[in-house]
């Protein structure tokens, strides 16, 4: 589920950058994020101790983030990189990440960076599962840092039956399943925002989520996006454009869920 770890409003430091994957139509070098940055601050990587010292600002200002739809073969490291991020009672199984990730890959959305075995990012809990960038680079690989994960449905909010997926979906694929993904729905639910905790405060959820806005803006496949959020989160959420629609019946995680919706049509905040 989507979960603050992302702070405060970039700034004007480092941007994004094309993929090294530059010939394929992930890169978004011609997206117009142009300001889309990092902030760098004299605290490191969090507001708290950081779990791995070593990193420090140097590290954060060599990061260079590039965005890109994400794949089956990037499971792993979604695996991961939710399992730094959210409690155990909120996190997506890993057959939902291969179900969501065969089903409708092109709704999801990968920040990545390219690292060194020698580097900093070789500490980050998703590096381990990390690819080379291109054949010409075997020494890099490519490492999730953030990510965006969602599925189409025909409600107007996200509901426990679309958080799902079919137990038979591997088999056979229904018009009429009401679990799961739903190619005809006008309404894409985001079931997991997330950014590695390293990056605590640095705005790489706000990157990756103003991206991701603007591509299905752009699509013109969806009506809508919605999520869940908790109440501390509403106003976050506010300032990317999210209407808060009212509590949510979802009782994944607990429940205690707050609907976010943002309309397609309307103009991004700040552009």
């Amino acid at each position: 589920m989507p979960r603050d770890l992302f702070g405060r409003d970039p700034k004007d430091e480092a941007q994004l950058t094309a993929s090294p994957e530059s010939q394929n139509s992930y890169t978004t070098s011609q997206d117009g994020h142009k300001g889309f940055s990092i902030d760098r601050g004299d605290e490191g990587f969090g507001l708290g101790p950081s779990r791995n010292a070593k990193m420090d600002n140097k590290a954060l200002s060599d990061l260079h983030p590039y965005v890109q739809i994400l794949s089956l073969s990037d499971v792993d490291s979604c695996v991961a990189l939710e399992n730094a991020t959210f409690p155990e009672n909120e996190r997506c199984s890993r057959e939902k990440f291969i179900y969501r990730l065969t089903t409708c890959p092109e709704l999801s959305l990968g920040l990545f960076s390219t690292t060194t075995p020698d580097g900093p990012g070789a500490a980050l809990p998703t590096y381990s599962h990390s690819r080379p960038p291109d054949s010409a680079s075997p020494t890099k690989k490519s490492t999730l840092v953030a990510q965006v994960i969602a599925t189409k449905c025909a409600s107007t909010t996200v509901t426990d039956e679309s958080m799902e997926y079919p137990s038979h979906w591997r088999n056979r694929v229904s018009l009429s399943d009401r679990q799961g993904h739903q190619e005809h729905g006008r309404t894409i639910a985001i079931h997991s925002l997330a950014a590695l905790p390293e990056f605590k405060g640095r705005g790489l959820g706000k990157i990756v989520m103003r991206s991701y806005m603007q591509r299905m803006e752009s699509s013109g496949i969806a009506d809508r996006i919605v999520l869940l959020a908790h109440d501390h989160l509403i106003d976050y959420y506010a300032a990317l454009g999210f209407r808060n629609t009212g509590k949510s019946e979802v009782q994944f995680g607990g429940g205690e869920w707050v609907n976010m919706s943002y309309t397609i049509t309307e103009s991004l905040p700040g552009s």
